[in-house]
């Protein structure tokens, strides 16, 4: 069989488990004896368990000698909470090792160049998009050092996210919520703005997903809090975080590990994320419902003529319910 055929086998091993909360990226491994036959597979499952490698290399066993591995990604170089994969790979006698994505993480990468010292083969780059694609925003986030953004909201057709009294639930209905839960459990943490827990106390959690598994909850804003409030509740209560918007989210990456956020908040804090220009995706819900007036989803971020609007061409509509979904991609 072809490398694009072990490698295909790898992705699929990476794809088993849902890291979209963890710090650590998903990670496949295969090993192929002399013959062309599978002795080893492993894939990562989390931060702190085995890499997707030594996996692979306890399970092939003495057959690892003379192997090659395929990987998705570049063998790490360095000591972290496991030891270091590529001298795993060295003392397992591998012969050859196909990558299938450099190591953007640069404290982890150097892993092609201690195999090359040590005399092993190596091939990078062979499914590349495929094996990038597996840990698109932890990718992103080590290149910009901050989380992939995504913004979600659910407004009227008229734009506004409650009525002049401040009522707004429910705008949408419950298929959308649903969606919305789908939404929260692909990140690694969801934030919000005090103006929101004051205005509905929100939990911010995903009802299918046990207490130790849920997204950190963060809180910006300078506002007192009620300590009752629903956010503060269960093994993993909301933290505050103060300070400009943009060095918070990237402390949710440089301190907590969170690759991927979810900003659910009213238009003070949306207006502050988009005039940041720290928004890269979008999921925007919108009920057959007219106001008039009310609180907007956005407030004025210095667009001040149509020729400078944002717009966005990319874009997908799904029918949700009796709502509409509108999703896209703002870079």
């Amino acid at each position: 069989m072809s490398s694009d055929t072990y490698m295909s086998r790898a992705i699929e091993l990476a794809s088993k488990v849902d890291l979209s909360r963890d710090i650590n990226p998903r990670v496949g491994a295969v090993i192929v004896d002399a013959n062309g036959i599978v002795v080893g597979e492993g894939w990562h499952e989390g931060s702190g368990t085995a890499h997707a490698e030594v996996m692979a290399i306890a399970q092939a066993g003495s057959k690892a000698a003379g192997a090659t591995l395929y990987c998705t990604l570049e063998p790490c170089n360095a000591q972290g909470k496991t030891g270091p994969c590529a001298q795993a790979v060295i003392a397992a006698g591998i012969t050859k090792v196909v990558i299938g994505q450099a190591d953007p993480h640069r404290a982890m990468s150097g892993g092609v160049k201690t195999l090359q010292d040590a005399g092993i083969e190596v091939e990078v780059g062979v499914q590349e998009d495929s094996a990038t694609a597996l840990n698109a925003s932890w990718n992103f986030a080590q290149l910009n050092k901050r989380p992939w953004v995504v913004w979600k909201t659910a407004t009227t057709l008229d734009g506004f996210v409650a009525a002049e009294d401040c009522t707004s639930k429910w705008i949408t209905g419950e298929p959308a919520r649903e969606r919305v839960q789908e939404i929260r459990a692909s990140v690694g943490a969801i934030l919000t703005g005090t103006g929101t827990v004051l205005a509905d106390d929100p939990l911010l959690t995903v009802r299918s997903l046990p207490e130790d598994k849920q997204p950190l909850r963060v809180i910006v804003g300078d506002r007192e809090l009620p300590a009752e409030s629903q956010i503060f509740a269960g093994e993993k209560p909301a933290i505050r975080m103060s300070g400009d918007l943009s060095k918070v989210i990237a402390e949710l990456w440089q301190t907590h590990g969170v690759h991927r956020v979810l900003v659910e908040a009213g238009s003070h804090v949306s207006q502050s994320l988009w005039s940041a220009n720290l928004v890269d995706e979008v999921y925007w819900f919108q009920a057959p419902v007219i106001l008039g007036s009310g609180k907007p989803a956005i407030g004025n971020f210095g667009v001040n003529t149509l020729a400078n609007a944002s717009r966005f061409p990319e874009y997908q509509v799904d029918r949700v319910g009796l709502d509409l979904l509108v999703h896209f991609i703002t870079r």
